[in-house]
């Protein structure tokens, strides 16, 4: 029988052949049923895709707990300011297709094939009991049932084809859950799509070029979009109208940003928006009330940041660095770094277990 441990309320069940439980100490382990201690709050989830594995990380302690290796491809996980943690399930992009996993266990509950080979992303309402597809290959936009309590569960349950093939990248939904707000990397666009309707309601030229990832800010009033020509820049936009995104102001490298921007994520507050700088390996932070670089939090030498995702309280920060197999944990009060933790190989995608702060409009 699989050893079990419980761990941030979470019942880590032993997926794969191997399960290796190291730096415990702090905390009672115990099977399930045999009641252990109260837990803390959460766990980060890190998948690796250079060994498909998944390292579990205990924000109380700042320690890999669990390292798992499981029977799927541990693929990228963009949080994105994902809603719908509560939910209790992940929706996980893979080559070809979408996985469910059940997050009390990572355990594989439902795929959902899908005709591109690379470049899905995923996004959760904040009802959560809806996700959205996006795939860049065949611009298709997707409806997902994720009611656990519906016999439609896991099914596709609407599709739309943007046409032009405008290589949809990305996808950030609004705390209301009415729109989703995605960036067109081939035709360099961005655009505003009704959820309810289906319908594009804005669509316009980006204002930095090769625009490939963004993000909506916690409030619903700002939308960040990394540029990927050149060096690299980041626009944000207004959203006080959804429907219409106005330009506040573009950065770059003059104004003190990294090389590379990759993706960003706002914190809980709205003050800052991190952003990951893949080819200098450094976290750029952006005060958004004047829109400003405040901060460069130097990375490990080569760490080339892919994703960011915060803990319970949103008092960290956690980054993949896939080039040096590690996470780093930044000081999101402090700006500054408090420590790099060893996970598996090329570490591409985070997933917390869920946010006590983020509020569902």
């Amino acid at each position: 029988m699989a050893s079990r441990w419980i761990r941030a309320g979470v019942a880590l069940a032993a997926i794969g052949s191997t399960a290796i439980l190291s730096g415990c100490a702090g905390g009672k382990v115990g099977s399930v049923g045999q009641g252990a201690q109260t837990p803390s709050p959460d766990l980060i989830y890190v998948f690796n895709k250079g060994d498909n594995t998944i390292s579990v990380i205990d924000p109380s302690s700042q320690r890999v707990k669990v390292v798992q290796t499981v029977p799927f491809s541990a693929y990228g996980l963009y949080p994105s300011n994902q809603w719908g943690l509560q939910s209790g399930y992940l929706m996980l992009p893979q080559p070809g297709k979408v996985t469910i996993l059940r997050d009390k266990d990572l355990k594989p509950v439902a795929t959902i094939p899908l005709a591109a080979a690379k470049g899905l992303w995923t996004a959760m309402l904040p009802d959560g009991k809806t996700g959205i597809m996006v795939a860049r290959e065949t611009d298709q936009l997707q409806w997902v049932n994720m009611d656990p309590a519906s016999r439609e569960f896991g099914v596709v349950t609407r599709s739309i084809t943007i046409p032009g093939k405008v290589g949809l990248c990305d996808v950030s939904i609004d705390p209301s859950g009415k729109y989703a707000f995605i960036p067109d990397l081939y035709k360099s666009k961005l655009q505003v799509i009704d959820l309810a309707s289906g319908a594009t309601v804005y669509l316009a030229a980006s204002p930095v070029p090769k625009a490939f990832m963004g993000t909506v800010s916690w409030d619903g009033k700002i939308w960040a979009v990394e540029g990927s020509k050149g060096n690299g820049e980041v626009a944000y936009l207004s959203l006080a109208d959804p429907t219409h995104p106005k330009l506040l102001k573009v950065l770059d490298q003059a104004s003190g940003l990294g090389l590379g921007p990759h993706t960003d994520e706002f914190s809980p507050d709205n003050r800052y928006d991190f952003v990951l700088d893949r080819k200098s390996s450094e976290v750029s932070v952006i005060d958004t009330s004047t829109f400003t670089v405040v901060k460069n939090i130097e990375l490990p030498a080569g760490g080339q940041p892919r994703v960011g995702a915060f803990s319970y309280h949103g008092n960290a920060l956690y980054v993949s660095l896939e080039g040096t197999n590690s996470v780093a944990v930044i000081d999101t009060k402090n700006l500054t770094l408090l420590k790099v933790i060893k996970v598996g190989k090329q570490p591409v995608g985070l997933a917390p277990t869920r946010y006590a702060w983020a509020s569902h409009a």
